[in-house]
């Protein structure tokens, strides 16, 4: 089947300039060819037409490089609320979110921590056609210390030889990359976001095993001395990278040039909670925040796009909240976007399916009303989504609710005062 697609402007890749009237034809899930309408109208005969969006600008899909589609963000304990559903409700519940990520424009998504294998089983479905959303790369539980962050989703492993069982376990399963806690996390009981979990020779045996059955490794390391060594061990990519260190955030510059000399790509996870306050470093503020994403553009780290969606009020269709503190932190709308796709499709080995609107590569597209590369708010209206040829049809993305972000001005409130978390947290894990 061929669709063709015509819109005001068209965005081929991260680096093309922007086309005035593009067209895009589209066979079989797949890109024939994309440019402008006068070049290449005359290859579209009349039984196919021509689908005129009007005033939007066209360009690929985006990727999310960090989601939890088991977890609901509506839920203040949202690890704990999540393990007390049946494995149909929470079937459900991963079929919403999957829906939410197309919602804003979300054709890929990597699952960096759900308990079971149902992300594999809807991963599977979604890539046999029996269910639609986005493409997904899934990492099954997190590996972690015992007692440590996230434990509770299962993935405990301690010693050379533990993490390299609990590697091999997660191949065997189907998980496409592996996930480690390299650090304690914000809101797991008894752990903390500055402490160094696993040692580098255990991260290194944790990445010679993956790359066995070639799957790459990502960390959560949000402390200083875990992201220092995660990068000695020269895993794949970086979660957070906060740089605490006690109750305090300095960015590392001596660490950061390994980073860039490794090639390691860094997932910051800007989202709706640091557009007000932040789980991220609840303590700092959010010029500090700021202020460690310019550090990291400035020393050339690679960055790639991911929210933490899942936990609370980081809701999956808001994507675009966490682009504004990139752009604040002076990451230039090209580079945003480049984040969100190619650089993002390059890091999950993606390169040659999607990223760009290449002939050849999976018809995933999203059109906003207006022009991302001029208005970082236009990323927040999105009117027009295909994944691998298939049109989304589009819900409206709601406001956050003003109960959600009092519970985080709250959480953020008392850790900065030092009075520790509201009861309701005792047992569960977010930031993950």
């Amino acid at each position: 089947m061929t669709v063709v697609l015509r819109a005001a402007r068209l965005l081929i890749d991260s680096s093309s300039e922007l086309i005035e009237d593009g067209l895009v034809i589209i066979n079989d899930g797949r890109i024939t060819k994309a440019g402008s309408f006068r070049t290449l109208n005359g290859l579209v005969t009349i039984s196919q037409g021509i689908r005129d969006l009007g005033n939007v600008t066209l360009m690929p899909g985006l990727f999310d490089c960090h989601v939890h589609i088991t977890l609901d963000p509506s839920k203040v304990n949202t690890t704990t609320a999540s393990s007390s559903l049946t494995d149909k409700e929470t079937t459900a519940l991963m079929i919403s979110n999957c829906s939410k990520l197309l919602d804003a424009g979300i054709t890929t998504a990597r699952d960096l921590g759900s308990k079971g294998l149902l992300g594999v089983k809807i991963r599977d479905l979604i890539n046999a056609g029996s269910l639609f959303g986005p493409r997904l790369q899934v990492a099954h539980a997190p590996i972690t210390v015992p007692g440590g962050h996230a434990h509770a989703m299962g993935g405990v492993a301690q010693g050379i030889e533990g993490v390299r069982v609990e590697v091999r376990k997660r191949a065997n399963e189907g998980a496409d990359l592996i996930k480690v806690m390299s650090t304690g996390g914000f809101m797991t009981a008894g752990s903390h976001p500055s402490q160094a979990r696993y040692t580098v020779k255990e991260l290194e045996a944790i990445k010679d095993e993956a790359v066995k059955f070639g799957m790459k490794v990502t960390t959560h390391a949000t402390g200083t001395q875990g992201i220092a060594r995660a990068v000695d061990a020269r895993l794949d990519s970086i979660e957070h990278c906060a740089w605490i260190n006690g109750q305090n955030t300095k960015f590392e510059e001596s660490v950061a040039k390994k980073i860039v000399e490794y090639e390691i790509a860094v997932c910051p996870t800007m989202n709706t909670a640091c557009v007000e306050h932040s789980y991220f470093c609840p303590w700092d503020s959010r010029q500090a925040i700021v202020s460690n994403l310019t550090s990291l553009r400035q020393a050339g780290v690679k960055m790639i796009v991911g929210t933490d969606a899942g936990i609370p009020l980081c809701h999956f269709e808001r994507y675009a909240d966490g682009l504004t503190v990139l752009a604040d932190a002076g990451y230039t709308n090209r580079e945003i976007i480049a984040s969100a796709t190619d650089i993002a499709a390059s890091v999950c080995g993606l390169s040659s399916e999607t990223g760009k609107l290449h002939s050849g590569m999976a018809a995933d597209l999203v059109g906003f009303e207006g022009n991302p590369l001029e208005d970082i708010h236009a990323f927040s209206k999105p009117v027009f989504v295909m994944a691998r040829g298939k049109e989304h049809k589009l819900t409206p993305i709601a406001p956050v609710a003003d109960g959600a972000m009092a519970t985080a001005k709250e959480i953020a409130e008392r850790l900065r005062k030092g009075a520790g978390l509201p009861a309701q947290f005792t047992d569960t894990s977010i930031s993950v």
